[in-house]
């Protein structure tokens, strides 16, 4: 009877391991518009975690971070954000060795709109290339 067991939860293991050990980094992003120069960015991202993403976002509240980028691909500056950096929710796929990422929204201000790629720089050190997130 514990050999049987065993063998169930080892085939369970194995059947759920595929799922949760081998997902792929994401950064994906989608936008809306509001007027002609409010870029709504929405940013599913597995290089931050929910609790990081939460410093971050009060580090830069209190102007102790500098606020987040978006920046072509030279890395030139597109434009910086536009209030408040809002944490939504984890989400369950991490990038680096993390267990799991983030779902956050950030305003730009700028008539440009991102297509198809966009990339944000977290931080100094920090830049993530994000892929629009197909409908």
């Amino acid at each position: 009877m514990v050999l049987r067991r065993t063998a169930i939860a080892a085939v369970l293991a194995l059947l759920l391991l595929p799922r949760t050990g081998s997902a792929a980094c994401m950064n994906k992003f989608v936008r809306r518009t509001e007027g002609v120069n409010r870029q709504i960015v929405t940013l599913l991202t597995g290089k931050l975690t929910f609790e990081e993403a939460k410093t971050l976002a009060q580090a830069i509240a209190s102007h102790q971070a500098p606020l987040l980028e978006w920046v072509d691909d030279s890395g030139k500056l597109i434009t910086r954000q536009f209030g408040e950096l809002k944490v939504m929710r984890p989400m369950p796929v991490g990038c680096d060795g993390r267990a799991s990422g983030v779902v956050m929204v950030v305003t730009f201000m700028s008539s440009n709109t991102p297509a198809k790629t966009m990339s944000i720089k977290l931080d100094a050190n920090t830049t993530v290339p994000f892929e629009e997130q197909a409908n």
